[in-house]
């Protein structure tokens, strides 16, 4: 009898062993599709934000006497080339975006259009994510990424947030050029009428920060420290970035350097386009910065 008693309880071990076993291969097959899904849905989310601040800055444009579709901070003349996140969100650990600074939030005219002249929510900390969420992408916002010649420059936003460091993950297209000259050169949309921006539907208005850094990444683009790289996407894919486009829509792209066009010597080397659409607005001249 005891003998029998030994016999099942090993036969129960074993079948204990089995369950067991068989709920680990369960959960090794299901943790991937449930990360997977995870990154698929904040991928969703942020491309919504991307769609609403686009749409956005088209009430903007219908509000401006020059129909501009990038708004023009007023703190803008004090950075040359910049405009890329001026126009919405948070406060910024970055010098002149924290509260009572130049860029404080209550002066950025996307803010104005989300919640009123007079409802912005005041003395936030940056990088609270609980506040803005229309200017914060839901993935895994890390600035830009370190490499080396590229990221030196940038290092309060490269491998930290970005959205904690200017009250935004998204960088509005303002793609700022020098001629050798001191006058530089927007290609970008900001400070641009909405009829000066040529194929809508393929001219980025906003995208991931970490999208633009593929500008320098790219291998064809002549950028200091250039070099062949594919960058970390923020939703779990290889250089996969969302952006948001000047007619209203978003999609996710692939942007690595397999993606980029050579420029095109009509417009001295300083078209940048690709697969998934373009950044220049030529063969519209180059504004000057303002």
């Amino acid at each position: 009898m005891s003998g029998m008693k030994r016999s099942i309880r090993a036969f129960t071990l074993i079948e204990l062993l089995v369950v067991i076993a068989i709920i680990a291969v369960l959960i090794s097959i299901l943790l991937p599709a449930l990360a997977n899904a995870r990154c698929e849905g904040t991928k969703a989310r942020c491309l919504a934000n991307l769609r609403s601040l686009v749409q956005t800055a088209h009430t903007y444009a219908n509000d401006d006497e020059n129909s501009i579709l990038g708004p023009v901070h007023p703190a803008f003349r004090m950075f040359t080339g910049d405009g890329f996140a001026e126009y919405g969100g948070g406060p910024g650990t970055e010098d002149f975006f924290d509260w009572g600074d130049p860029i404080d939030p209550r002066t950025r005219p996307f803010n104005r259009l989300f919640y009123g002249a007079n409802d912005v929510v005041n003395n936030t900390a940056p990088g609270d994510r609980g506040v803005f969420t229309e200017f914060l992408c839901p993935g895994n916002d890390l600035g830009w990424e370190r490499v080396p010649g590229i990221s030196a420059m940038l290092s309060g936003v490269t491998e930290r947030p970005y959205f904690k460091g200017h009250g935004t993950s998204y960088r509005m297209n303002s793609m700022p050029i020098s001629t050798g000259g001191s006058n530089p050169r927007q290609l970008g949309i900001v400070g641009r009428p909405i009829n000066k921006i040529p194929d809508t539907g393929a001219t980025i208005a906003l995208m991931e920060m970490r999208a633009y850094q593929t500008v320098g990444t790219n291998g064809i683009i002549p950028l200091a420290g250039n070099v062949a790289r594919n960058l970390t996407g923020w939703h779990c894919k290889l250089n996969i970035f969302n952006l948001g486009y000047c007619d209203g829509h978003a999609g996710a792209s692939f942007m690595g350097p397999e993606s980029y066009y050579p420029s095109l010597n009509t417009f001295g080397d300083l078209t940048i386009r690709g697969t998934w659409g373009r950044i220049d607005c030529f063969p519209q001249p180059a504004i000057p910065d303002v």
